[in-house]
C-alpha cells in the first residue's frame, strides 16, 4: 500500500505545533506575505521538508493571478518544491487546461527546473466527462508532475453522477473510476486537497492513489473545541462552515485538544 502523507493547516500563531515528523506541507500563497508565516516554513524547508504552494482557489474560489502567485512566492526566501497552476472551479474545463498551459511556460523564469508543477482539474457543476477530459489535458502539460484532487471540482462536478455533493463520496468514486477505466496516469503524483470528513483519509489510503493530503481539521476544529469521535466521519456534526482565521491570537488552552486531533489524524495515516 502506497504511504499516505498529511499535511497539517494551522492558523500561524499555532504552527509550531505541526509534528516534527510531518515533512510534507501545503502552504498558501496569499499568507505568504506574512513574514512569521514564511519564516515557520523555511525552516521547514531547510531541515528536509517537502514544501507544496497552492494558489488561493479554494479560499476564494478563484486562483490568484499568475503574476500575484510568482510575486508572493519569489519573496518567500526559499523555492517550494511544488507550485499549484492557477485553477478556476465551477468554470469550463477548458479554462484550467489553457490557463495551466500558460503558467507552465512561464513559471521557469521564476524558479529553477527542480520546481514541480500541480495542475487541479476543474469543470462546469455537474460536469464530470469534462473534469476527465481536463484531467487527462493537465496530465499531459509538459512539467505537470502532480494533479490536484479537488475538494471544490470533485464534487462540483461528479453530483450528476452520485446524486450527492458529499465531497468524501464523490472524491471516492471519482478516483475508483478513474482506476476501474485505466485512466489514472501512473508517473504523476496525487495530492488530495482538504478532506470532506477525516476518514475521507482511510479511502485515500485503501484506493492507493493519494500520495498527499491537506486539511486544516485537526487544527481548526480543536480551537473550535471539537475533538474527533467515533461517528462514521469522525465528527457527528460534519465539518465547521466556520472558516479557518489564519491571523488567530494564540490560546494555550487549544493545545491538549489539538495534541488529541493530531494523533487521532496521524492514527489514521499509519
Amino acid at each position: 500500500m502506497k504511504k499516505l502523507q498529511h499535511c497539517f493547516i494551522a492558523p500561524t500563531a499555532y504552527l509550531h505545533l505541526i509534528p516534527q515528523n510531518s515533512k510534507v506541507h501545503l502552504l498558501l500563497a496569499h499568507l505568504m506575505e506574512d513574514r512569521a508565516y514564511c519564516d515557520f516554513y523555511k525552516r521547514r524547508k531547510e531541515e528536509g521538508d517537502y514544501i507544496i504552494v497552492d494558489n488561493g482557489a479554494f479560499e476564494f474560489k478563484r486562483p490568484l493571478d499568475a503574476d500575484e502567485i510568482f510575486r508572493l512566492v519569489g519573496g518567500a526566501g526559499f523555492q517550494p518544491d511544488v507550485i499549484v497552476a492557477p485553477d478556476y472551479p465551477f468554470e469550463p474545463w477548458s479554462k484550467t487546461v489553457t490557463e495551466t498551459d500558460s503558467f507552465a511556460r512561464r513559471y521557469h523564469n521564476y524558479f529553477d527546473a527542480s520546481v514541480k508543477l500541480m495542475a487541479v482539474p476543474q469543470s462546469k457543476p455537474g460536469d464530470w466527462h469534462g473534469w476527465i477530459e481536463c484531467y487527462e489535458h493537465l496530465t499531459k502539460i509538459p512539467h505537470v508532475n502532480w494533479i490536484g484532487m479537488s475538494i471544490l471540482g470533485i464534487p462540483n462536478a461528479f453530483q450528476s453522477a452520485t446524486g450527492t455533493k458529499d465531497i468524501s463520496f464523490n472524491r471516492t468514486f471519482a478516483t475508483q473510476y478513474l482506476k476501474n477505466n485505466g485512466i489514472i496516469e501512473s508517473r504523476i503524483k496525487h495530492h488530495y486537497l482538504g478532506c470532506g470528513d477525516p476518514r475521507e483519509i482511510l479511502m485515500m489510503k485503501a484506493q492507493g492513489v493519494a500520495d498527499t493530503n491537506d486539511s486544516s481539521t485537526a487544527f481548526w476544529h480543536a480551537i473550535n473545541g471539537i475533538g474527533y469521535d467515533d461517528s462514521v466521519g469522525g465528527l457527528r456534526d460534519g465539518k465547521s462552515p466556520i472558516e479557518v482565521d489564519f491571523n488567530l491570537p494564540y490560546n494555550e488552552t487549544h493545545v491538549p485538544l489539538i495534541k488529541e486531533n493530531v494523533e487521532w489524524i496521524n492514527g489514521l495515516i499509519k
